[in-house]
């Protein structure tokens, strides 16, 4: 059975020419969608489609961008069909996964999304240096500071108060008061050693 995937993305675009297209190239059914591709979960008739089809269909869009937003995003899929069994054809770009070309460009297709994948990790590790060499902070802000962090030592000290009522005075949990009083004291070991 042919499967067609027709997709443009806004409302105000027509899928006419797609789904004649797919039409005269044999899909008994086409699955519409009016979705910006930018992501694979929000296209639900894509991922209607993709669970639709079954061993020895076709499923079939008129070009690659019309199912992908990106060479990962396409193998990905293909990597879905390819494992049911499903043969993938772009009408209007020859490819074809059923050929030994389409089998050939599906592994380029491979090395390329990985090559992707592996530039994309370089380029956040690179965003993630240069920000930490302008101090930039990441993850949760900080419940407490450092002056309420030596407040709450001096709390301790006295001896009037639990950790359980200290914790409730500065709007912490308990287990969040002791972290920080751990860090501070380590901070404070590391930082004598190092003088």
């Amino acid at each position: 059975m042919k499967i067609g995937y027709a997709r443009v993305s806004s409302r105000g675009q027509n899928l006419e020419a797609q789904i004649e297209i797919l039409t005269r190239a044999g899909c008994e059914k086409i699955f519409e969608e009016k979705k910006s591709a930018t992501s694979l979960t929000s296209r639900k008739e894509l991922e209607s489609a993709l669970d639709y089809v079954r061993e020895g269909d076709t499923f079939l869009v008129t070009r690659l961008d019309r199912c992908s937003r990106n060479t990962l995003d396409l193998y990905k899929i293909l990597e879905l069909l390819n494992s049911k069994k499903v043969s993938f054809k772009a009408t209007e770009q020859e490819f074809d996964t059923s050929t030994s070309t389409g089998k050939l460009m599906m592994g380029l297709l491979a090395v390329i999304a990985e090559f992707e994948t592996d530039l994309r990790a370089e380029r956040q590790a690179e965003g993630i240096k240069s920000a930490l060499a302008r101090g930039v902070k990441f993850g949760a802000k900080r419940k407490m500071t450092d002056e309420q962090v030596v407040g709450v030592m001096e709390l301790q000290k006295t001896g009037e108060y639990s950790n359980q009522q200290i914790a409730d005075r500065f709007g912490v949990g308990r287990s969040t008061l002791l972290r920080y009083i751990g860090e501070w004291k380590k901070l404070k070991v590391t930082k004598e050693m190092n003088t």
